[in-house]
């Protein structure tokens, strides 16, 4: 017996109101969008960079979860408003109306001054203290203080050991970016946005699998500055990363960084461009040709890519590496081959 089929006109019309339906039910939910119907809770503090535009912004709202609607943002805006915004740090929630929003991330007459800071990556806690004082942020004295001993609260910051001969709390923590700050911040808001930074930059799932490949969130932190100093280029980190966690899993544990040397050398004040196989003997926590495991603290605050490559380091069997005079690292199995290699570059 054959189906009866539905004549095309009941087709048509099925469509036109499923259509319809799907319709309404877009403009409803795109209304409460843009005219915050039904308030939402929460607030977030957005950056808004210099060359931004209205969709770069809509994204940016719709990651943090204040609109579903992107595209209906810019277009709204881009009539209601025009196109121009102003590079800052804004504040919005998830309970105002796109108009509100707009407003929110607008200068206002007598608003805070910003001033935008770059803070490069593989800079130490020091050098970047520098930096806000030199912008008229703070001083040296209070800023250390801060970084010392203030309870931010985190829990990365609550779970950093005490380890005797740390130069700073914070050292790799003060995370490398550009910044818009309020010229009058304390020292606890200027380091509390290098720290909200870090958190979301090394997140919940890196550091649970530092853990699960049996290190810490501040092992990995350590680690990460060592290769960010040690590596030319990034491509070269997750094998360089190899050849340190190579070392530390082997039975001597010396990482035999030059970078840790110049470290340790700077802090103490010394010329630390070039160093004598003498002071490579010297006993100080950070030299990692005299002591085992890693430093005490980082040797500097290092960028996402270091921070990924500490975690995640390429599978090899590598032990040793020494770089060219353009940077290029080369990698050898063993001691004999790393001298080969040593002496050849060196020859160039």
């Amino acid at each position: 017996m054959k189906k009866k089929r539905l004549p095309r006109g009941v087709k048509f019309w099925l469509a036109v109101i499923f259509l319809s339906v799907m319709a309404s039910a877009f403009i409803v939910s795109a209304a409460n969008d843009a005219f915050a119907l039904v308030k939402m809770g929460g607030s977030y503090e957005i950056t808004v960079d210099e060359d931004d535009s209205l969709i770069d912004v809509a994204k940016k709202l719709k990651k943090s979860g204040m609109i579903r609607y992107p595209l209906t943002f810019a277009a709204y805006n881009h009539f209601r408003f025009g196109d121009k915004l102003t590079a800052g740090d804004y504040t919005v929630n998830g309970g105002m109306s796109y108009d509100e929003m707009r407003r929110s991330i607008s200068p206002k007459k007598n608003a805070r001054e910003q001033i935008r800071l770059t803070i490069p990556e593989g800079y130490t806690t020091d050098a970047i203290i520098d930096i806000f004082v030199k912008n008229g942020i703070g001083t040296k004295e209070k800023f250390a203080e801060v970084i010392n001993g203030y309870d931010f609260d985190y829990d990365f910051v609550r779970a950093i050991p005490e380890r005797e001969g740390r130069t700073y709390r914070l050292d790799g923590y003060l995370f490398p970016d550009t910044y818009f700050f309020y010229k009058d911040s304390s020292e606890v808001e200027a380091i509390s946005k290098l720290l909200r930074n870090f958190d979301g930059k090394f997140g919940a799932k890196m550091r649970d699998d530092a853990l699960s490949s049996g290190i810490s969130c501040d092992d990995a932190v350590i680690l990460a500055s060592i290769i960010e100093k040690e590596a030319f280029f990034k491509e070269d980190m997750p094998k360089i990363s190899s050849v340190f966690h190579n070392r530390l899993a082997g039975s001597r544990k010396y990482l035999e960084s030059d970078a840790t040397v110049r470290y340790f050398l700077a802090v103490s004040g010394e010329n630390a461009a070039t160093f004598t196989a003498e002071q490579m003997q010297i006993v100080n926590p950070y030299n990692t040709y005299r002591s085992e495991g890693l430093p005490p603290g980082a040797i500097c605050n290092a960028g996402a890519d270091a921070l990924y490559a500490a975690i995640y380091p390429e599978k090899t069997d590598f032990l040793y590496f020494v770089c060219d005079k353009s940077g290029n690292a080369v990698y050898s199995r063993t001691y004999g081959e790393h001298l080969a290699a040593t002496k050849k570059i060196r020859g160039q």
